[in-house]
């Protein structure tokens, strides 16, 4: 029997995320009292969101702060998207929420947009100290833009979402560009900083801090500097997270904390332990063993080219398969043409959802660009797809489960068992 909150749930997903508009759920908002009285931390980006939400809110709770945080997608559960000191919230303050949106709704939000408020209804409930919250798509019309941050981030820009947020980067970071408020701090951390982003915050007279000019990371062999013009560190840790784009994420995180000082200060252990206990499922997670399991939620071409860049710290494998799926409305053909010198195999599988790419249309992009037909095997389901693989392994190869949250849950949950 389904539980109440699976059967709200389940109601949200009946309509399409875009449906309803921002006005529609500053309505709801204002009808159901929903205001924040606490300070907003809005983290946006293409790729590295969820790593620079999990550094801010571990190092926060250490250093004894009531954290809220508010990620999407989750992995395993609905409820980890909305966490309190890193801990998921229950079933009941989650039900209870959503029940609370939903009654004061007009229109179907859809999931996002509906949770997006819950989350705020259940930091006031637990007297959050300070909010992290992770930016949906884009910025300017994102759910999660219409409470005023005090502080913004933009993590990476990259090729994403062109449907909605255009198709160059000078479009899309401007889109991001909305999250950033007038005579607060902002900043950008990728390793290009579009002139629409810096324009726009010229414009708003945002406190605008960029990556290589206002703060860095100097990398060495085992631990790393940080240097802004707030506040430097020596001698860190490595990040617990693995990855070469590790270091922009956790720098990122502590320039942020660098202008929260005065009203949130950390000590430097609790920087330092922060990074060493942060735990992220999927972002280029090496499973414990032979033979060397790589599981990494990239989806786009950026996030697929760091994992590419990620793999060659590995240490050598005879032959490297993939398990691979991909939503429709990505740019898998460039995922392909990126990847297909890397991988000796291809399992490809559907996604469970309407957006998923047929595996045979990828099957039949591979080949064009060369791979051989018995390189390529196609399969309706993740964990079909996933077993296969597992059954051609030896303990010189490497698989590599990428292309979706989706993959990754599977993978993992499989994997474990």
């Amino acid at each position: 029997m389904e539980s109440l909150k699976e059967q709200l749930i389940k109601s949200l997903l009946t309509t399409n995320n875009f449906n309803a508009s921002l006005d529609d759920v500053k309505l709801v908002a204002q009808k159901a009292g929903i205001q924040p009285d606490y300070p907003i931390i809005l983290i946006g980006g293409t790729n590295g969101k969820g790593s620079t939400c999990a550094y801010l809110t571990t190092i926060l709770t250490n250093a004894g702060y009531k954290t809220g945080t508010f990620t999407s997608p989750h992995v395993f559960d609905y409820n980890e998207r909305i966490a309190i000191n890193n801990k998921p919230v229950s079933d009941q303050d989650l039900t209870e929420a959503l029940e609370l949106v939903i009654e004061h709704s007009h229109v179907n939000l859809g999931l996002f947009k509906t949770f997006t408020l819950a989350s705020h209804l259940i930091f006031r409930k637990y007297k959050i100290d300070i909010a992290i919250i992770e930016v949906g798509i884009g910025g300017l019309n994102d759910a999660t833009n219409i409470f005023d941050p005090d502080i913004s981030a933009i993590t990476s820009i990259g090729l994403d979402h062109c449907k909605i947020l255009g198709n160059t980067t000078e479009e899309i970071g401007l889109n991001k560009a909305g999250i950033f408020r007038s005579n607060r701090p902002a900043f950008i951390a990728g390793e290009i900083t579009p002139e629409s982003v810096t324009t726009y915050a010229n414009d708003i007279k945002a406190d605008l801090n960029i990556f290589g000019r206002h703060f860095n990371f100097i990398r060495h062999s085992v631990s790393w500097d940080f240097i802004s013009s707030e506040i430097s560190y020596y001698s860190l840790p490595m990040p617990s997270l693995r990855g070469h784009e590790q270091l922009n994420n956790a720098a990122l995180s502590l320039a942020i904390l660098a202008k929260l000082r005065s009203r949130f200060p950390v000590s430097l252990s609790q920087i330092k332990f922060g990074l060493l206990q942060t735990t992220l499922i999927g972002r280029f997670q090496v499973l414990p063993g032979t033979p060397q399991i790589v599981l990494d939620t990239a989806h786009n071409p950026q996030a697929i080219e760091m994992l590419l860049q990620n793999m060659i710290k590995l240490h050598f494998a005879k032959r490297t398969l993939s398990v691979f799926g991909i939503a429709s409305d990505k740019d898998w053909q460039r995922a392909v043409v990126l990847t297909k010198n890397h991988f000796d195999k291809w399992y490809l599988t559907r996604l469970p959802n309407d957006r998923s790419c047929d595996p045979t249309q990828i099957k039949e992009f591979i080949q064009k660009q060369g791979l051989k037909p018995s390189q390529i095997e196609c399969y309706d389901s993740i964990e079909a797809a996933i077993l296969q693989a597992q059954t051609e392994l030896t303990a010189d190869d490497r698989l590599v489960c990428f292309g979706s949250f989706l993959i990754v849950e599977a993978a993992y949950k499989l994997l474990k068992s």
